[in-house]
């Protein structure tokens, strides 16, 4: 068997669409690349992330997506610059040192990279 998986897109759910787009490309920095009745497609640093409507708010305040990535200090730079005190940097007892930031909708993104 040959096959294997060759992306994974997080879908996330949204409350309010205008909203999202705002937050998603003015304050993570995603581009929008489609845009439907009931999806919204971004690009984030070369990566795609889905939004899809939805109307229960629990929805979107029990979803969230883990993202590692290379520089922790320099993804958290960026994203502080906009943020300010909302979100910090912590050296987790995981192994991990990590931020977080909560969309528009509730959705968690959690950044991380293994402590060296």
């Amino acid at each position: 068997m040959n096959s294997k998986i060759t992306q994974i897109i997080p879908q996330l759910p949204s409350l309010d669409f205008e909203k999202s787009k705002q937050f998603y490309q003015e304050i993570l920095g995603g581009k929008l690349v489609g845009e439907y009745e009931d999806l919204l497609i971004f690009l984030w640093d070369d990566n795609e992330i889905h939004l899809w409507k939805c109307n229960e708010k629990i929805v979107p305040e029990n979803s969230s997506c883990y993202i590692r990535v290379n520089d922790i200090e320099a993804v958290f730079e960026r994203y502080k610059k906009i943020l300010g005190d909302k979100i910090a940097l912590k050296n987790q007892p995981w192994g991990m040192r990590e931020f977080y930031i909560i969309d528009d909708s509730g959705n968690l993104f959690k950044f991380g990279q293994p402590i060296q």
